[in-house]
């Protein structure tokens, strides 16, 4: 995928979460996988992420959409998926630069969704 070459993925299901991590990783995508959205906005700034991949409904104090949003602050263009079992957000929930992919998934509404963000961006 031309452009995203590290992903911030945030998803308190564990085998999801490596799940997604090892199917970005077989399309030559580093992760950096978190469990939680408290903090990754502080670990975004610092890191040369390209992209987010975020679940909505996590632990802590933030959920999903609030990171979202905060990452869309800090890089408007940055490419944002947010997926969910439960919570189905309406379009003005969502940041600008951000598309919803409904649980279950696979790898491939993903990495669209990706291509989708970074060509609006573009």
């Amino acid at each position: 995928m031309d452009g995203i070459r590290r992903v911030m993925v945030v998803e308190d299901e564990v085998m999801l979460l490596l799940d997604l991590v090892e199917n970005l990783a077989d399309f030559g995508i580093e992760s950096l996988p978190l469990m939680m959205a408290d903090g990754a906005a502080r670990t975004l700034c610092k890191s040369d992420i390209d992209a987010l991949i975020t679940d909505i409904e996590l632990p802590g104090n933030n959920s999903g959409l609030d990171l979202a949003w905060r990452c869309a602050q800090l890089k408007p263009s940055m490419p944002i998926v947010v997926v969910s079992g439960g919570v189905r957000p309406t379009r003005s929930q969502l940041p600008p630069n951000a598309i919803f992919v409904p649980k279950p998934y696979d790898i491939q509404q993903i990495l669209d969704g990706l291509d989708r963000r970074m060509q609006r961006a573009a």
